[in-house]
């Protein structure tokens, strides 16, 4: 079986002990700059200095999530960072910047870059390209199932991680702008505020119905647990089992860990998975929102959601039975065990006593009828959960708060003893760290007992409360030979010291003498004000076929792409398909059809279809997050004519991002922005209970929304492979600042059509062409046009007010 990771999350250094005296392999932790979870209680360089010392020491590797896009201005700042992180022997840095992956890979080789997952690699093709750039390992889309999984690990190179329990995200992480357009905190910059975690309704956008459900948080998932199948996500191939929660207590990582390892290493040791009840116990009651064994292991639908509670429900230990006022008493038949000083969801505190007939108790088991000091309003069945356990609490602070060494790496030792010497000791560990000491008094042949064998392995072996345990011990020894045991004492612990500072330092780093700067040449850029645009069906291409100056056309259905392109010949026009953005696995058989129609332009959102369509002539959609020139000149190595910018920069950002690079570049200027793509369909599971074994034509006609508490209606929308996308509220429109995007460089207007008939279409590109053509100037077409947007809801997106 191959080698197996268990990788853990670390908030704070008392999580970081908790992760590593539990038995963790490896931890991911952020730095003040550049994580994806900026809220958290991030570490400072000099927290991160001591993380990895700590950690070295006790043989658990120290992974830094450096994973945001990085902004032009920032990449001075990153450069620095990720060369302090190499010196400091921290082992891997995790990224989410493509840009920044091929930069730091150019200037410090040997540092293994991991691609998080927000680069949502969700395909073999994706993968094998993340290799090809440099990745040494790759976290999978959580969206990924085991099949698939196990067929990326069959066919690539990289180290594979999965994650196999923890929050979820609803959108494939790395594709989310709805925290960002509705509330400028972008997950994509480590802010996201989970909007996921709303309250939703699904209305009928004709007859403004909403939708029953037996839930409001319509877009809240459910917590991974994989657990009691973990065996079958390690027999895939995987080499990394990923645990979420850098935003979680040490006592939830301290569980968490303890009881993943239990189960790793049971079925490691007899290919037989076991899991005790108290350790499911445990993780429920830590921290749940209801688990689910996830799209990685076959759920879908509701049974990956939970409308009910976006928070911790704890573990279900009963219903009320009564609820007496009189005597201030909850009655409950419990399911679970429940103990004196144990939280429950209802009342608030904790559990002062058990009543069991009228005796007090401490602690009540499942199957025995209890009361409970009680004040407060309960209902006769409503359910009790149990949301903290005192003796779990105290059970795992003391594996991080006691500074005891739980998890001891094995070392070897060597013992020279001769006379007329200075005695010698060597300590070495497996993976060839090694020290050696002289003792500073020359061994003197015995006047009485000479030193034994024995009583210099009973001195080697006083390890204590260090972090390692004696393997293999060589003693050469002379006859006769005598030696102070206060000096082999002495040997020992300072050759201690020495093999930990060895132990801190990664072998062979080439580059820690480097000086590594950012220095990048400005570069010339043609002007040019090209229109492109994007329709989703043949209504919409044929209001677009009916214009001169349309510069680009790209076209989303792969259903009728021959048809399309049959279209753009006979008005002499060139089609690109625009591929979708996830393309999973067996899903990329179904574009062969795609190819074979000879279709020669193709606009790519993903990874893999870079290397799929090569040889074509490519265009980036900003799926791929171009946030900095560095990404941008990537794309033009990998053979792009042109690119369109992420939509989270603003025009600032974008001016000086474009300094730097002569590639063809689009913006839009309008249409309902993607804010969301999930394999969750709202429609499918709330409408009609469908688990993708049906296709409706429903699904295509964008009739459902989704509305918030501000009334704002998010309209959904299904592509070819059955996967919702959920669009802004408001339309983006540049329609009046058109000149300052064709000012600071940009080559090409985009305007993305969704929901728009072909008269809408029509309407709004006279508008468009009138204003260009009008030295960006509004006239009567596009005055009208902009009114009647208005009254349904404008925005400029991002270009006045970017992200942090």
């Amino acid at each position: 079986m191959k080698d197996i990771e268990l990788l853990a999350p670390v908030g704070s250094f008392e999580a970081l002990k908790a992760a590593v005296q539990n038995g963790a392999n490896a931890v991911y932790l952020g730095g003040k700059d550049f994580s994806a979870r900026a809220s958290a209680n991030n570490f400072d360089r000099e927290e991160l200095r001591q993380a990895v010392m700590y950690a070295h020491i006790r043989d658990v590797e120290v992974f830094v999530t450096a994973n945001t896009l990085i902004k032009q201005n920032e990449i001075h700042d990153f450069v620095e960072y990720a060369k302090f992180l190499y010196d400091i022997n921290v082992d891997a840095i995790i990224l989410q910047d493509v840009g920044m992956a091929k930069l730091i890979k150019s200037m410090l080789p040997d540092f293994e870059l991991h691609a998080s997952t927000q680069m949502v690699a969700h395909s073999l093709e994706d993968v094998r390209y993340l290799e090809s750039i440099g990745f040494d390992r790759v976290v999978l889309a959580r969206e990924v199932n085991v099949e698939e999984i196990k067929y990326i690990c069959d066919n690539c190179k990289a180290d594979i991680e999965v994650f196999v329990h923890g929050a979820l995200c609803v959108c494939y992480s790395g594709q989310c702008l709805m925290s960002s357009m509705i509330g400028n905190r972008s997950g994509n910059r480590g802010r996201c505020a989970q909007p996921c975690r709303q309250k939703y309704e699904l209305i009928d956008v004709h007859s403004g119905e909403i939708i029953n459900n037996s839930g409001d948080y319509l877009l809240s998932p459910r917590d991974l647990n994989t657990i009691e199948e973990i065996d079958k996500i390690m027999d895939a191939g995987v080499h990394s089992l990923k645990i979420e929660g850098r935003m979680k207590k040490p006592e939830y990582v301290a569980t968490v860990v303890d009881g993943y390892r239990k189960a790793v290493d049971e079925y490691r040791a007899t290919n037989k998975l076991k899991v005790s009840d108290e350790t499911i116990s445990d993780l429920y009651t830590i921290f749940n929102r209801k688990f689910t064994k996830g799209l990685l292991l076959g759920e879908v639908g509701k049974d990956v959601m939970n409308s009910e509670i976006p928070n911790n429900q704890g573990l279900y230990i009963g219903k009320v039975l009564d609820c007496n006022k009189r005597t201030k008493r909850l009655k409950i038949m419990l399911e679970n065990t429940l103990k004196k000083g144990d939280g429950i969801n209802l009342g608030g505190g904790t559990i002062g006593r058990i009543i069991k007939n009228g005796d007090i108790h401490t602690v009540g088991h499942k199957g025995e009828l209890i009361e409970l000091d009680f004040i407060g309003e309960a209902k006769r069945g409503q359910v009790v959960f149990k949301t903290s356990d005192s003796e779990l609490t105290d059970r795992v602070q003391a594996t991080f708060t006691q500074e005891k060494e739980l998890v001891k790496s094995d070392i070897d030792a060597k013992v020279t003893i001769k006379l007329g010497q200075n005695p010698i000791l060597t300590l070495s560990d497996k993976k060839g760290s090694s020290a050696t000491i002289e003792g500073d008094k020359i061994v003197e042949p015995a006047m009485k007992v000479a030193l034994s064998q024995e009583k210099v392995e009973t001195q080697m072996q006083k390890l204590g409360n260090t972090p390692y345990k004696l393997r293999n011990l060589e003693i050469i020894l002379d006859d006769n030979a005598s030696l102070p045991v206060s000096i082999i004492n002495q040997m020992r612990r300072d050759c201690i010291e020495i093999l930990d500072k060895q132990r801190i330092k990664i072998k062979n780093r080439n580059y820690k003498n480097k000086i590594v700067k950012y220095n990048p040449a400005k570069v010339s850029r043609e002007s040019s004000e090209n229109i492109a645009v994007k329709v989703k069906n043949l209504e919409q291409l044929e209001a677009v076929l009916e214009f001169n100056n349309i510069d680009i056309i790209y076209y989303e259905d792969a259903n009728t792409l021959q048809e399309a392109l049959n279209m753009g010949i006979k008005f002499s026009k060139n089609i690109s398909y625009s591929a979708p953005r996830i393309i999973r696995n067996q899903e990329y058989k179904q574009l062969d059809k795609a190819k074979e129609t000879g279709v020669n332009s193709i606009q790519v959102g993903n990874w893999g279809a870079l290397d799929y369509f090569k040889g074509k002539n490519l265009n980036i959609d900003y799926y791929l997050n171009a946030f900095n020139s560095e990404t941008m000149n990537h794309f033009k190595e990998a053979g792009a004519t042109n690119i369109c910018l992420s939509q989270e920069l603003n025009i600032y950002e974008i001016k000086e991002t474009l300094k730097y690079t002569d590639l063809q570049t689009e913006a839009v200027v309008y249409g309902y922005t993607p804010l969301m793509i999930t394999e969750y369909c709202p429609m499918g599971v709330i409408v009609r209970d469908c688990k993708k074994d049906k296709r409706a034509s429903i699904c295509k006609q964008s009739t459902y929304a989704l509305k918030d508490f501000k009334e704002e209606q998010y309209r959904i929308s299904q592509d070819v492979f059955c996967r919702s996308t959920i669009y802004n509220s408001k339309v983006t429109c540049m329609l009046d600042n058109l000149y300052e995007l064709n000012e600071i460089g940009i080559n090409t207007f985009r305007l993305d059509f969704t929901i728009e008939d072909g008269q809408t279409v029509k309407k709004i590109i006279e508008a468009y062409q009138e204003v260009i053509n009008n030295d960006y100037k509004l006239g009567v077409k596009a005055t009208k046009l902009y009114n009647e947007l208005d009254d349904l809801g404008v925005t400029a997106g991002h270009y006045y007010r970017g992200v942090e």
